[in-house]
């Protein structure tokens, strides 16, 4: 009778333990490999034991997949921490001025400022109004704009001159000169940071009616 190898048992593994029949055909964890060397030293042959070899290779192989195992555990748990950490820094943007690039619109009821720039200046500048999921509520005809900052109010008003619901709301900007080549423009939002928000592993800063993301923003003072 020859040695039972942990593929034997792998291939076999009814006869020995139901609960290792995952573990064929996926990520093997230590603890069933452990289970599985113990049952291949219970079921050996003891006129023809392991060799010394093979067993130390497998306990080797036991060592690094113990050792793969903690090293993930621990890189979870960095990886917590490290989100936490970010967070609690992320509370010293309050009661700051920030600068920031951003198109979001947080709409509560009142009017909703909105601010672009201009590159030069524009012939016909019409602002686009989103929902979340891209519906579009409302084009605003600005007709023609100087360059540089812009700045104009939205109601809260659809199309129809019905409200809208509370909630987040995105724009965009199309604006051509005079020879009708398009214009280059940017979203933009300064003020205070009055409100910090986390959703989905992202952190958003709350400034008056809008929202940015951290890696927007690009000038901090006060």
């Amino acid at each position: 009778m020859s040695a039972i190898g942990l593929d034997s048992i792998l291939a076999n593994q009814g006869s020995v333990d139901a609960t290792t029949s995952a573990a064929s055909s996926s990520a093997m964890g230590k603890d069933t490999f452990l289970k599985l060397l113990v049952t291949q030293l219970q079921y050996q042959d003891p006129l023809n034991p392991v060799e010394n070899t093979e067993f130390t290779a497998q306990l080797a192989q036991f060592t690094q997949l113990e050792t793969l195992t903690d090293m993930g555990e621990s890189l979870d748990q960095m990886s917590y921490l490290q989100g936490s950490i970010n967070n609690i820094q992320t509370l010293s943007f309050l009661g700051k001025q920030v600068s920031a690039q951003g198109n979001t619109l947080n709409y509560t009821g009142s009017d909703v400022g909105i601010d672009f720039t201009l590159d030069e200046s524009a012939a016909d500048v019409v602002v686009n109004i989103y929902t979340e999921e891209g519906t579009r509520v409302r084009s605003m005809e600005l007709g023609q704009a100087a360059a540089g900052n812009v700045t104009l109010s939205w109601d809260g008003t659809d199309g129809n001159g019905e409200a809208v619901a509370s909630g987040r709301y995105t724009f965009t900007i199309e604006a051509i000169d005079y020879n009708g080549q398009p214009v280059n423009t940017k979203s933009y939002t300064m003020g205070e940071v009055t409100g910090v928000r986390y959703e989905d592993g992202i952190t958003y800063l709350i400034i008056g009616d809008k929202e940015v993301t951290i890696s927007d923003v690009d000038k901090i003072s006060g």
